[in-house]
């Protein structure tokens, strides 16, 4: 593989590139500030068109994104990615990637199936698994995206002896990281800043030239160009860029894809459903969600006086017809009676009913649209604020594309076509029962035909039914997966093309969405089976009334003869119609069937108890803990077991430990997203006795996985619009986002895209960090929240909040030790358990300590500064 002279122009700047990579050396080695580390590997890529110059690849890539990428599936499908299994390379692989202790934790090994977000695996097991899929694939190509930075340092180290140093010295390895000590190791020592090459070439070479690396990310002096950031302009013109061609061919033509594949196992857990009828608690719900009985009782009688009405309107009609008629017969026949006709009265009353009969089919309308339109917002809200009330749990269990199905899909049934259907049936019913009764006191024969075909028409339905609704309910879950896949994938959009696996996802989507649509034509087809025979029996219908009327042609008057005709063949229209639209409203029904079980979701515990702590609490952020046991469900393992702890007044703990040893689950302990047992203690105040708003507004966090929402800048930081402008620009400058943010057009109010993806990793944890600082809270929690940054700047944030946050308590998870070498006590966790619990120097001292032997993993020379700090 070669890069040549090579200028990405992306959202974040310039990354320039010159002829740095050769096919003689193996391990490359990019050191990055916290921006464009990602940025080089997506050029490498592809992803980013080049404006300048050329990228030439010449074999199968495997790539290892910063923020590991995972699908639902067991573990093993995750590492295979479609390759065959191979038993003694997949054991060489796991063991490389140290994966063996944490498939031994998981229930099912590593036919463990991961949820939609990884669950349950930890960051640092889902960068392994990443790290894992990429060595099993035996590409030419590695490019690894800082994978270290995930893990403590025992694993880390493990990884680079094991596994990029072992299972990949014969492959091309490109390696962005910040952790310098594995530098010695490199075949090439590539240094980044702002987009440009600072510094390359081996080890020995930096050695001697005496260049010091950490100062290569200070900052420049005023001859420096100002970092790119996100929006700023660019010196390569647009046309240029535009006039390219996506680097996209060319590195699909890299290599060939070997043969010695299968499919994707990708495993979505089934959405359960209710059977049987739609049941009359549902309707009852779905009617009185946005109005009383009072409202439908009054909708109920607006809709029969305005069939009323309609029905006297042809009634009224009629018997003005049958008096003109029998003037007509007196008055040239032989009686001499005078009979004088008020025509006036007539069309005044037949005016009136015309008139009536808009009104209430107006008022009707309106009342119907009115509570069915409201009744689906109400829903909506309650999904919502239920959905915004369950536990984490919830969310690990159920992929994003089942829950977006109920928001949109379902949503959008109760919102556009329900009200219409529902408003058509009644109209049709109602209007169906009018005739029914004017034909029926008009000749009461016709009540013989009549009353079977009804018999039969509601046979046919109930008959109908029985299938349909359960063909309805499985054409809603088989729409899920489609949501979840397609979300899924494009979450994984680039390791995807990364390793050629774009046709086998999109296989996937195709079977995923065959599945749906099958469901989807069974449906129709079943409608279409109950209206085929509707007409049919309508056909008959019509023939034995017809004939019937032939044979009673002497018994019946012509006008009689003509009304029966009509409505018969009016109602062979209305009632297969009627019938086809109450089974429609009952599929249809399935839709808020399915809202409805969002609104009774299992919830947290209360926001707000009657008892609420004092407005100054916590004073003095003490905490304490006493064998305290986690789990995440009532029914799933215990991943904290035990655990005791205890911070005084503004002490400084930082917690470490391997990864998936329960770091992350004692701050979610802490913050009650499951109920601990045996409780915590702040401040003296038990936190299961107060609400849950009580709890975590005083407490600040900044979490591993930066979130960050769709808008502007402002209100990332500020969501409630509570701190003045210069109170975020502070925020911004301790954390040294402050020159970045000042250099973009619209400054604070720049908008940022989905998740932040205008942002690197590094830049999105650090504005979830001025986000938690602007909190000025007295508990600070800060969980692998610089992970993806340089240690520089790392070393600097930490500085600042020691100075700003003296005052208070903060407990800091890290995996790399510098961050916490500054704390006073110091929690070692594994598997679960707390192993060590003391002040930090006294671990240091203690040979035999699990901290002593993770700081010697470091080497000599940073074991050494380490221990200097703590002094």
């Amino acid at each position: 593989m070669q890069v040549f002279y090579c200028v990405s122009r992306t959202s974040l700047g310039l990354a320039v590139l010159w002829d740095v990579f050769h096919p003689e050396c193996s391990l490359f080695m990019c050191v990055c500030c916290h921006l464009f580390q990602s940025s080089l590997l997506r050029a490498v890529l592809g992803e980013l068109p080049p404006s300048q110059g050329q990228v030439s690849l010449h074999g199968r890539i495997a790539y290892v994104s910063q923020q590991p990428w995972v699908f639902s599936g067991t573990v093993r499908s995750n590492i295979l990615f479609g390759k065959k299994y191979e038993e003694d390379r997949y054991e060489e692989v796991i063991k490389a990637c140290a994966l063996g202790e944490d498939l031994q934790l998981l229930e099912d090994g590593d036919e463990t199936v991961i949820g939609d977000r990884g669950t349950p695996l930890s960051e640092g097991q889902k960068a392994r698994v990443s790290l894992a899929r990429a060595v099993y694939q035996d590409a030419d190509i590695y490019l690894l995206d800082d994978p270290l930075s995930a893990v403590d340092a025992v694993v880390s180290r493990h990884l680079f002896e094991q596994c990029i140093r072992q299972a990949l010295k014969e492959k091309i390895t490109i390696l962005v990281t910040n952790q310098l000590q594995y530098l010695k190791d490199a075949s090439q020592i590539l240094i980044l800043k702002d987009g440009k090459m600072v510094k390359r070439g081996t080890y020995t070479e930096f050695l001697k030239s005496k260049v010091d690396i950490f100062s290569l990310f200070e900052k420049g002096n005023e001859q420096s160009e100002p970092s790119p950031v996100p929006g700023t302009p660019t010196l390569v013109s647009e046309s240029l860029v535009q006039s390219l061609p996506s680097p996209r061919p060319s590195l699909k033509d890299a290599a060939p894809e070997d043969q010695d594949t299968e499919n994707i196992q990708v495993t979505l857990p089934l959405e359960d459903h209710l059977e049987g009828k739609v049941g009359f608690k549902t309707y009852e719900n779905y009617f009185t969600a946005s109005a009383g009985w009072p409202v439908i009782i009054f909708l109920i009688l607006v809709n029969i006086t305005a069939q009323v009405v309609y029905v006297l309107q042809d009634w009224w009609l009629a018997d003005w017809g049958n008096i003109q008629r029998d003037l007509y017969f007196r008055l040239y026949g032989k009686e001499d009676i005078i009979f004088i006709l008020d025509l006036n009265w007539y069309f005044t009353v037949y005016s009136g009913l015309i008139v009536s009969t808009i009104l209430f089919g107006i008022i009707r309308s309106l009342l119907i649209f009115y509570v069915l339109v409201n009744s689906s917002q109400t829903l909506h809200n309650k999904m919502l604020e239920s959905i915004l009330r369950a536990p984490v749990l919830f969310f690990n269990r159920n992929p994003i594309g089942r829950i977006l199905n109920r928001f949109s899909k379902d949503i959008g049934q109760m919102d556009d076509l329900l009200p219409l259907t529902f408003l058509d049936f009644i109209q049709t019913f109602l209007l169906m029962i009018g005739v029914v009764g004017v034909t029926v006191a008009a000749i009461p024969w016709t009540a013989i035909p009549v009353i079977p075909l009804g018999i039969i028409f509601f046979v046919l339905q109930w008959y109908f039914l029985r299938t349909s609704r359960d063909v309805k309910r499985l054409e809603c879950t088989t729409r899920s997966p489609v949501f979840s896949h397609l979300a899924s994938s494009l979450r994984g959009l680039w390791t995807i093309r990364a390793y050629k696996a774009e046709q086998k996802f999109q296989q996937l989507f195709d079977a995923y969405q065959d599945l749906h649509s099958e469901a989807w034509f069974l449906l129709l087809t079943t409608s279409r089976w109950l209206a085929v025979y509707l007409d049919v029996t309508c056909a008959i219908f019509v023939t034995v009334v017809a004939f019937g009327a032939l044979i009673l042609v002497e018994t019946l008057t012509p006008g009689q003869v003509g009304l029966v005709l009509s409505l018969t063949l009016t109602l062979t229209g209305m009632f297969p119609w009627c019938i086809r639209q109450s089974a429609e409203v009952e599929n249809m029904m399935i839709s808020v069937e399915r809202g409805i079980e969002y609104t009774d979701l299992e919830k947290e515990a209360p926001w707000e108890y009657e008892y609420r702590p004092p407005p100054s609490w916590p004073e003095r952020g003490e905490i304490y803990s006493y064998n305290m046991n986690f789990r995440y469900s009532l029914d799933g393992p215990l991943v904290l077991k035990n655990v005791g702890m205890s911070t005084g007044t503004r002490e400084k703990c930082g917690i470490v430990g391997r990864t998936g040893a329960g770091k992350s689950s004692l701050i979610a302990a802490l913050l009650r997203l499951s109920e601990p047992e045996g409780g915590i203690r702040i401040d003296g105040i038990w936190t299961n006795n107060i609400g849950l708003h009580d709890l975590r507004k005083k407490m600040s966090v900044a979490p591993q996985e930066p979130v960050l929402f769709t808008g502007t800048m402002r209100k990332n930081l500020d969501p409630f619009n509570e701190h003045m402008d210069e109170e975020l620009w502070n925020a911004l400058e301790e954390v040294q986002l402050k020159e970045s943010i000042e250099g973009l057009p619209a400054k604070m109010n720049t908008e940022l895209a989905e998740s932040g993806l205008n942002l690197s990793a590094g830049q999105k944890q650090l504005v979830c960090l001025a986000r938690a600082l602007l909190r000025k809270n007295q508990i600070l929690i800060l969980d692998k929240a610089t992970s993806y940054v340089d240690p520089r700047t790392d070393k600097f944030i930490q500085k600042r909040i020691r100075e700003r946050f003296a005052q208070c308590t903060v407990l800091t998870i890290a995996h790399r030790l510098s961050t916490i070498i500054d704390c006073e006590w110091i929690m070692v966790l594994d598997s679960g358990t707390r192993k060590e619990y003391n002040p930090l120097y006294n671990l240091l001292r203690n040979r035999n300590s699990l901290f002593y032997k993770m700081v010697q993993q470091l080497g000599e020379v940073e074991a050494a500064a380490l221990t200097k700090r703590a002094k």
